[in-house]
């Protein structure tokens, strides 16, 4: 009697588990599905970029000397012309006295150099040759006399051929007196080389002159270009000599940002490209357009936050006007690279896919049933992958391709 008891409950045990598991093979598989949409599809990375300013002006020191006046201090707004700093010049302006007197010096040696003994002699034959054209002129004039005396028969020829002697006599008497001139004007002439010598001295004199006026105009540095004082190391009292750095002006009026990719990203980067910047804030980040501007010629080395060295090139983005927030020079933005996109595509997520027969397949819902479909991929992104051939829109995939008792065939809800 006990083991016909036995027997009958073995029994209804084994028909109930076989009745579970015939349930559970018919029972409707509960799976997450996706419907396939047609979308915009991008491939795209972020990198951090510095906002910086695209106007900047470092000022220098154009002259040797001590500072004796800073009107204005780190992180100033500050305009065109505004005194940025004030440098003693006494010593050039000692320096510029001396070189001004030598050059009245060597005027003066100049023009000593020029005087000759012959100045006397030149003013002698100078009078004498006035004196021989007057005597000239009365003897021309006698001549016309006694010329008109002859016509009318008063005087011989012998009267007026001597006067005519005598004026052509004077004549040649002032050319021998203006042959004699010149020969005392050349000898009273001054060596040769002389004129070149001290032209030589007087232009190298003025040119020192000439740039120490220059300098002594700069001892009051004033500001190229309206902007905010930034990196101002030194201090009143300071020595400072030509092209020593004294601070560097920023405009706000521009600001870029500047961002470093790595060789292998900015292959695909081109000026006037559109990105998307990206400022984090606590209530959530803000993104605004910007444009690519420019892209060095050349990589840089550059260490890695893990301390490796990188070669990257570094890209110039300009945030659109009027639509970007206020920005500092200083402040910290991602900026977003959309390399490809591609418009009205069928995409699904990478996760739905599994190898299958030297390809890839995903679980496709027919008809409340579940069935294993091939695909062939096209572009991807991180998250995304774009199906070619293979789908529609509409269909509806099963979400996790692992999920279990998911076989062909199977009913899902």
């Amino acid at each position: 009697m006990e083991s016909h008891l036995k027997w009958i409950i073995g029994a209804i045990l084994a028909l109930g588990i076989g009745g579970y598991f015939v349930y559970n093979s018919t029972k409707p598989l509960e799976a997450e599905l996706l419907e396939v949409k047609a979308q915009t599809i991008s491939q795209s990375f972020k990198e951090e970029g510095l906002v910086t300013a695209a106007v900047e002006r470092p000022v220098y020191s154009v002259i040797n000397g001590k500072i004796i006046n800073i009107p204005v201090k780190e992180g100033q707004q500050v305009n065109k012309g505004d005194l940025l700093v004030q440098i003693e010049s006494k010593d050039l302006e000692s320096q510029l006295s001396q070189l001004k007197a030598q050059l009245e010096s060597i005027n003066g040696q100049e023009k000593q150099a020029k005087r000759t003994p012959y100045v006397a002699q030149e003013k002698q034959q100078q009078l004498m040759m006035d004196e021989t054209k007057r005597q000239i002129e009365l003897e021309k004039q006698n001549y016309n006399r006694i010329k008109t005396l002859y016509d009318s028969g008063a005087v011989s020829k012998k009267e007026l051929d001597d006067a005519q002697n005598r004026v052509e006599q004077l004549e040649n008497n002032l050319l021998q007196q203006e042959q004699a001139l010149k020969l005392i004007e050349e000898q009273s002439k001054p060596l040769a080389g002389t004129d070149q010598y001290f032209k030589g001295l007087k232009e190298s004199l003025t040119e020192q002159i000439d740039h120490l006026k220059y300098l002594i105009s700069n001892n009051r540095i004033v500001a190229p270009i309206s902007g905010i004082v930034n990196e101002l190391p030194v201090r009143e009292g300071a020595m400072v000599t030509a092209q020593t750095p004294l601070m560097t002006l920023t405009s706000n009026d521009e600001l870029q940002v500047e961002v470093f990719l790595l060789t292998e990203d900015v292959i695909t980067i081109e000026e006037g490209m559109p990105v998307t910047l990206i400022q984090k804030r606590k209530n959530g980040d803000l993104e605004f357009p910007g444009v690519v501007t420019a892209i060095a010629p050349a990589a840089e080395e550059k260490i890695s936050a893990l301390g490796l060295t990188e070669h990257k090139v570094k890209v110039t983005v300009a945030p659109e006007a009027n639509k970007a927030p206020e920005l500092r020079p200083g402040y910290a933005l991602d900026v977003k690279f959309t390399t490809l996109e591609q418009e009205n595509k069928l995409a699904v997520p990478k996760v739905v896919l599994f190898p299958y027969d030297d390809g890839d397949a995903l679980w496709l819902v027919k008809d409340g049933k579940v069935t294993i479909q091939k695909v062939e991929k096209g572009m991807e992104t991180d998250e995304l992958v774009v199906i070619e051939k293979g789908l529609k829109a509409g269909d509806l995939v099963v979400k996790n391709p692992q999920l279990e008792g998911i076989k062909e065939g199977k009913e899902v809800k």
